[in-house]
């Protein structure tokens, strides 16, 4: 937990009521490639890189079991400085998303390995860092209503977001996405086990692209 944020009492309930462990998995070893050659997550906005935004929510939310950074360049590494969370180094991000994915889910079974536990039980959550304005209030609806052999797809507006949350028993084939494969492969093949969850905040699950989607949102528009 993020020093000096304590856990709500509804988050408490939210963690008793369901059980297992929640890891979230911070997905920034991408290379930007519409942000116009510079890595997006380092942008300025508001005051602040934009992956920070991302980095400073996972480390404040007090639901984690685990908070896993997965990160490829060195400036972008430099961003969790001072935040409990776990740095991963992707040291082949030309492998794609895949690559993120298999490093978190493989940090995650660390933790459980050492504390005597199970995938089975446990929860990913994949959170791009490209989402500054997601919130607290957001996550826990999203979380609130995992399951387990469940994924948790939020939504806007009909339209599915991110982030997304996977449980364990689909632990496998995260680990066996193929090259160019994103975890929603897994969604398609298993259409059944998605838990669609309505977010009404228009800006919660807004991502950032390119320097006029920054731009709009710094704007308000």
């Amino acid at each position: 937990m993020y020093p000096g944020l304590p856990i709500s009492a509804s988050l408490i309930c939210i963690m008793l009521t369901h059980g297992g462990d929640i890891f979230a998995i911070l997905m920034a070893a991408g290379f930007s490639e519409r942000f116009g050659g510079q890595n997006k997550l380092l942008a300025p906005f508001r005051g602040k890189p934009l992956a920070r935004y991302t980095l400073e929510l996972a480390a404040g939310f007090g639901a984690f079991s685990g908070v896993f950074f997965i990160a490829a360049s060195d400036a972008v590494a430099a961003l969790a400085a001072g935040l409990p969370v776990t740095l991963v180094h992707n040291t082949a991000p030309e492998k794609g998303q895949r690559e993120s994915v298999r490093l978190g889910v493989e940090a995650a079974d660390a933790f459980l390995a050492a504390s005597g536990r199970t995938a089975d039980t446990a929860y990913y959550l994949f959170l791009p860092c490209d989402q500054p304005l997601l919130d607290a209030e957001t996550l826990r609806h999203i979380i609130s209503v995992r399951e387990k052999g469940r994924i948790v797809e939020p939504r806007f507006q009909g339209a599915p977001r991110a982030p997304g949350l996977f449980s364990g028993v689909f632990r496998e084939e995260l680990l066996a996405l193929a090259p160019g494969e994103l975890p929603r492969v897994i969604k398609a093949r298993h259409p059944a086990a998605v838990t669609p969850v309505p977010v009404s905040n228009p800006l919660a699950l807004l991502d950032i692209d390119t320097p006029e989607d920054l731009c709009g949102v710094e704007n308000g528009e």
